[in-house]
């Protein structure tokens, strides 16, 4: 058990003995409680340094790299008045470590920056003051249907609907599907329950957002938030802060014959993985769902991006750059391996060509990334083991394209899964 000495910096330009403050720290639980670390400090002072106080943590037994939601709302001070100032309370993600060390790669994913304007006006011998708060614009916006566009993607409305879609742990409700009915959009395909890169080379950074998105669907939406507003977020040590070009894409929209004219990958999507795999980018912009070499992630990658969230690598295999561009396939024992993986606090992440999902697919190459969601097993239900015959016919549940199901093709044996797997690493869920 810990207990920290929480406290935060607010960078503005307004005299802090006008600021009022609120702060608490908390995680969110499966049930969509607030789990404290700090609870509500009440209304404080800031500090001439424009900090906080310091406010003792609760003792806390998550360990120093689990990620917490900083919030913080502000008040303006006039007089013996105070008044709340912002729309909603600022936000941003910090691990426990941050609040122990000054390396400010463990610090928030953003600063909590607040301006303000004051106007003063007369009406007869009374002098009135009106405080006017400005705040940043939005960082995405597609070149085909920029800002204002009724085909927008990025407005905040249809981004904060995809949000409530990807976070429901309910079926839609009725005034949304009825909506959805009269556009003609099929609500399966809008649901979006998981990442989904459609069209776009980003089944790594879809893979990672997955498992986000099922360890901690807090995290997931403080980080939509983050990317939309200003272009930047930070998870642990992992940063996102996409380029110019790819907060701005092109070639964004296609014509479908079910949907019509739509896009090639839901914002949503885009926002998320493309901000990933671009910030990660060296020598290539990833501008356009149309893009294939810069989205291609290697396993180094991806388990990088896993391990700087704050996941540990418990076991892997052929992970290796070598391995993976010419090395050998998984072979029974590794994948009985990986079985013995499968647990609630565990993911198992594996490399295959889709040609085990698709027989379109005509040349099999290492080309995708899947998460699985139980174990390998026989049609019938048992486990696949060491003393399985190659001939069986076998299933596995696992995200792939936006989600969780059986995706093998029918009448696919065990040898067919060892024939399409190439390499695999099993992490610790995110905390």
């Amino acid at each position: 058990m810990t207990v920290y000495n929480i406290s935060t910096y607010i960078k503005t330009k307004t005299d802090p003995k006008y600021i009022v403050y609120e702060m608490e720290l908390y995680k969110i639980d499966d049930k969509d409680n607030k789990v404290y670390a700090l609870k509500s400090t009440g209304k404080q002072n800031l500090q001439a340094d424009k900090r906080t106080l310091v406010h003792s943590s609760l003792d806390i037994s998550d360990p120093e790299n689990t990620s917490y939601i900083l919030e913080l709302n502000l008040f303006h001070k006039i007089g013996n008045d105070e008044y709340e100032v912002l729309p909603e309370p600022m936000t941003a993600i910090i691990p426990l470590k941050g609040f122990l060390i000054t390396d400010k790669k463990w610090g928030p994913s953003r600063e909590f920056e607040y301006n303000e304007t004051t106007e003063k006006t007369q009406k007869g011998h009374v002098f009135i003051y009106s405080v006017k708060v400005t705040f940043k614009s939005r960082a995405f916006e597609a070149k085909e249907h920029p800002v204002g566009d009724p085909h927008d993607p990025f407005s905040k409305e249809k981004i904060d609907e995809s949000l409530k879609l990807r976070l429901a742990k309910e079926k839609i409700d009725e005034g949304l599907k009825s909506r959805l009915a009269k556009e003609k959009v099929d609500e399966d395909l809008v649901k979006m329950e998981f990442p989904n890169q459609q069209q776009a080379m980003l089944c790594g950074p879809a893979a990672f957002f997955y498992c986000l998105l099922v360890d901690r669907p807090d995290l997931y939406k403080q980080m939509v938030k983050e990317l939309w507003e200003s272009g930047k977020t930070k998870i642990g040590t992992l940063k996102l802060e996409p380029s110019y070009d790819c907060r701005h894409p092109k070639k964004f929209f296609y014509y479908d014959n079910t949907l019509g004219y739509t896009t090639r990958i839901p914002a949503i999507d885009w926002i998320t993985l493309a901000s990933l795999r671009d910030t990660e980018n060296v020598f290539f912009d990833f501008d356009s769902p149309d893009d294939q070499i810069p989205g291609i992630t290697p396993a180094g990658d991806l388990k990088t991006w896993f391990k700087k969230a704050g996941s540990e690598i418990l076991y892997e295999i052929n992970t290796n750059i070598i391995n993976q561009v010419t090395g050998p396939k998984l072979t029974l024992k590794d994948l009985c391996r990986l079985n013995s993986y499968v647990r609630k606090d565990t993911h198992v992440v594996m490399l295959i060509t889709s040609r085990m999902f698709d027989t379109r697919v005509s040349i099999p190459t290492k080309n995708h990334w899947i998460v699985w969601a139980d174990k390998l097993k026989l049609i019938n239900g048992y486990e696949v083991t060491e003393q399985t015959l190659l001939t069986e016919l076998v299933e596995l549940e696992c995200f792939s394209w936006g989600s969780v199901d059986n995706h093998l093709l029918d009448n696919t044996t065990l040898a067919d899964v060892i024939k399409y797997s190439y390499a695999a690493f099993v992490i610790s869920k995110i905390p």
